[in-house]
């Protein structure tokens, strides 16, 4: 019987992706609730137990400045294109964090045999291309890409949560099968930090082997002010589970000094959003 890999990317509200790779097949869907994701991925699984789990969620935490983990100061050294992407653990909205080790945990209490691995579907996908990830821009590129990479079929992936799923069963299926060896949570931690298992063992692996990155200070958030400002708003929204109307802002992206007016039509439209995107720039 084909061993079964699962993929969780937990969003707020509507917005949690899910998917099953089983043999030759892949599966993925965008669910409401993180009650959903787990009856969704316990069908999969039907009377088997996975083989592995990849939560793109915090499966180890650190008390050290910000929760600035080892894994975090290495990957935003290795992957600079990307580092915009990894946020300081203390500054990440609860749905990510709440939802996804929840999830874990509950998966575990049924499967306990069941691997997990921690994902960051946005930095793999800069390590296997050297690009941003972008997927509202390069839907067919990004889907054909993933589906390479599975060396399986993919369905229609309808959302970005959906398409992280899916990138974070395959890890688990690469972490379980031996394609990846390196894991990131073995990097060792600084002098001032301890680090605790939320969920017990995990694993964060990756492709290759990532150095360890120095013991120097990190900015507090994830977010550089030199970005362009929609591109800062939309990662704000997103993070805080307001995707509508982060996909509404990035309709009036554009190249010339952002003259379509988003900072205005969100300021009317939605002034407590506009306050809590403000407060990044």
């Amino acid at each position: 019987m084909a061993e079964i890999y699962l993929g969780y990317d937990p969003g707020g509200g509507g917005a949690h992706g899910v998917a099953a790779i089983n043999g030759e097949q892949a599966a993925c869907a965008t669910v409401a609730t993180a009650q959903d994701a787990i009856n969704w991925l316990t069908q999969q699984c039907g009377q088997q137990t996975p083989a592995a789990l990849g939560l793109d969620t915090l499966t180890l935490w650190s008390t050290g400045p910000a929760g600035w983990r080892p894994a975090d100061r290495a990957l935003r050294q290795a992957y600079p294109v990307a580092s915009n992407s990894i946020v300081a653990p203390n500054s990440l909205y609860g749905a990510m964090c709440i939802n996804g080790a929840a999830a874990g945990l509950t998966l575990r209490q049924q499967f306990p045999a069941m691997l997990i691995t921690e994902t960051h579907p946005k930095v793999l996908y800069s390590a296997f291309t050297g690009d941003v990830y972008d997927f509202t821009g390069n839907h067919d590129g990004m889907t054909q890409q993933l589906a390479g990479w599975l060396q399986l079929a993919v369905p229609a992936i309808p959302t970005d949560h959906a398409w992280d799923a899916l990138i974070s069963a395959y890890a688990a299926r690469a972490w379980h099968t031996q394609e990846w060896t390196t894991d990131l949570h073995q990097l060792p931690a600084n002098p001032h930090e301890s680090l605790v298992w939320p969920m017990g063992p995990a694993a964060y692996a990756w492709p290759t082997v990532i150095s360890p990155a120095g013991d120097a200070p990190m900015p507090a958030r994830g977010i550089a002010p030199k970005r362009p400002r929609w591109q800062v708003a939309v990662d704000v929204l997103h993070a805080s589970g307001h995707h509508e109307v982060a996909q509404q802002v990035q309709k009036y992206r554009n190249a010339k000094n952002e003259r379509a007016g988003w900072d205005a039509w969100l300021k009317a439209r939605f002034p407590e959003l506009w306050n809590l995107v403000s407060q990044h720039e």
